[in-house]
């Protein structure tokens, strides 16, 4: 019993080492938000970065928050460079707050992006260091414990 204690303590902590990464797939990122007026419609250009676009991996969607409503469009240019603008057309809609969201066919959705140039998310992450800690104290306490 002993051995089998010692073993699984040596492995979890093999497994404490490993190193913590945050996964990215190859989803696209909004660069930038600007809007401007044309003829009494507001129009949003909505600047996208991503790799390798192609007819068969292209931005299928942006999605735009406008004060908490949003307002998808879907009949987009498919782009042939890398960064794109996208104009988008809310027609006399004027909103406080913009943001967006540019789309994958293949790898899905960006971050959120507002209108003052941040983020609320990046990346998928992967197990969390704490998560991994809480883990192997419950493990250790588990076997550790009297009989």
């Amino acid at each position: 019993m002993k051995k089998i204690r010692l073993t699984l303590t040596v492995l979890l902590l093999t497994i404490l080492t490993l190193p913590v990464v945050t996964v990215h797939a190859n989803v696209p990122n909004v660069l930038s938000i600007t809007r401007r007026t044309d003829s009494g419609n507001t129009l949003i250009d909505v600047k996208v970065s991503h790799s390798d676009p192609s007819t068969t991996h292209y931005i299928s969607q942006i999605t735009l928050d406008l004060d908490g409503a949003t307002k998808t469009f879907t009949d987009l240019p498919k782009a042939t460079a890398t960064d794109a603008t996208y104009t988008l057309n809310i027609r006399a809609v004027t909103p406080k707050t913009i943001k967006a969201q540019a789309t994958c066919n293949l790898h899905g959705p960006s971050a959120w992006f507002n209108e003052a140039g941040g983020t609320t998310s990046s990346g998928i992450d992967a197990y969390p260091m704490e998560a991994v800690l809480i883990g192997v104290a419950l493990a250790v306490t588990v076997l550790n414990r009297k009989r």
